[in-house]
């Protein structure tokens, strides 16, 4: 297989995709601000005109030294959410129940009546709970209602379609931002290790598009087979001139921890397809936790685990709610036990997920993070900001060869 010899330059802050509405303020919490929540300045505000002005110029300053100490670890891990998705796109939970209704309505209001749902049909409610009901009556012992079961194979296939098509026509250049900085390694220091919970294939597409290299446990069969054990591979180039293999650039490892729509089981092995008729990907209902007990979710969860008690360990949560307890109880014990790791979360509404008034956006996970930070945890930090903001306060600690320089421009040229 052939592979770049060196990685792409960052994307300019102008090239960087923005949405088309003004972004949400950022917002932030740590230490330094006694675990209160504070203004953050942007990059494009006017110069500091009063006190205020240089409070939130400060608290930015305080974000990028933040990040800079994570990304400059000697352990590296990423775990990106659906924000990150939904950002470019991609559907919410609340994208997915319409979805599911509006393909037929009569049967979805049938399907409520008989599991109990009582969200109006007008409004929206949560898919997971629903599908979760569903799963309960269709397993039922006692006269299980045949109806059930292909409701919840009609549903799980809107759903995988709906995490497919969009990435198609979705601008990337924010996850290809977002990739060239965690790629961007010094020689000697271990891979990036990323994890997501999303099921699109929004990082393999930036990765491509970006000159990335993902090492995600497929191997490099024409169809690529599973195999936990292809985590251990790496990519080196070998010169005439030299000694010996020099590790390639830009590599990153990539654990899909719910699966993928481009996953699919053949002859008992998970194997990668274009569009497979039944993906393999955990979907949104109540029993995923005991699903993750199974190959090759099991595998990706051990990754995770292991990666979050690596020592000297920078920790990126991005786009990630705190919805899921399993992981989110992961994140928490590491940094309980794991005295040596730094984390910044960066999510959405992040400052509402700590807020235990806020009773549909709370999450209890995430305000016991901040109570560390109000107790002077230093090596926390809180921010509420959108996924494009956050991809703008990244600093490059890289450094830019002429070589990432041409490769750049040759990039741009073809394509």
């Amino acid at each position: 297989m052939s592979t770049p010899e060196s990685f792409a330059a960052p994307a300019t802050k102008s090239a960087l995709a923005a949405p088309s509405a003004p972004p949400p303020p950022i917002r932030m919490s740590g230490a330094s601000t006694g675990g209160n929540w504070v203004d953050v300045a942007r990059i494009e505000d006017a110069e500091p005109a009063d006190a205020a002005d240089k409070a939130r110029q400060e608290h930015r300053r305080r974000i990028k030294q933040a990040l800079g100490a994570v990304l400059g670890s000697e352990q590296l891990v990423a775990l990106i959410g659906l924000g990150a998705s939904a950002a470019v796109g991609g559907p919410k939970m609340s994208d997915l129940w319409k979805k599911v209704r509006d393909k037929d309505t009569k049967s979805f209001a049938a399907i409520q009546v008989k599991v109990g749902d009582t969200t109006p049909l007008t409004g929206t409610g949560d898919i997971e709970a629903l599908l979760s009901k569903c799963q309960v009556l269709a397993n039922t012992p006692v006269g299980p209602d045949a109806t059930v079961g292909p409701f919840i194979a009609s549903a799980e296939k809107i759903i995988a379609d709906a995490c497919h098509g969009y990435v198609d026509t979705a601008d990337l250049s924010s996850h290809e931002h977002l990739l060239r900085i965690l790629a961007r390694r010094p020689q000697g220091k271990p891979r990036t290790r990323i994890f997501t919970t999303n099921y699109d294939l929004c990082i393999e597409r930036a990765a491509a598009n970006s000159g990335a290299i993902i090492v995600d446990g497929f191997g490099r069969e024409s169809i690529p087979i599973f195999d936990g054990t292809n985590f251990d591979i790496d990519f080196v180039r070998r010169r005439i001139e030299s000694k010996g293999p020099e590790f390639i650039d830009g590599v990153v490892l990539l654990a899909k921890l719910h699966g993928s729509v481009d996953w699919a089981i053949e002859r008992n092995q998970i194997v990668r397809r274009d569009r497979p008729t039944a993906p393999v990907i955990i979907y949104p209902r109540s029993d995923k936790f005991e699903l993750t007990y199974r190959q090759p979710f099991l595998e990706m969860m051990s990754q995770f685990q292991s990666a979050l008690r690596q020592p000297s360990l920078g920790l990126l949560v991005v786009g990630f709610g705190f919805a899921d307890a399993h992981l989110s109880e992961m994140i928490l014990s590491a940094v309980k036990r794991n005295l040596s790791l730094r984390v910044v979360v960066a999510t959405l509404q992040c400052e509402q997920h700590c807020d235990p008034a806020s009773e549909w956006a709370y999450r209890p996970k995430i305000h016991l993070l901040q109570q560390l930070v109000a107790q002077g945890d230093s090596r926390i930090t809180l921010l509420d900001l959108s996924f494009f903001s956050f991809v703008r306060l990244l600093p490059d600690i890289g450094t830019e060869t002429e070589e990432d320089k041409l490769r750049s421009v040759l990039r741009k040229l073809i394509t």
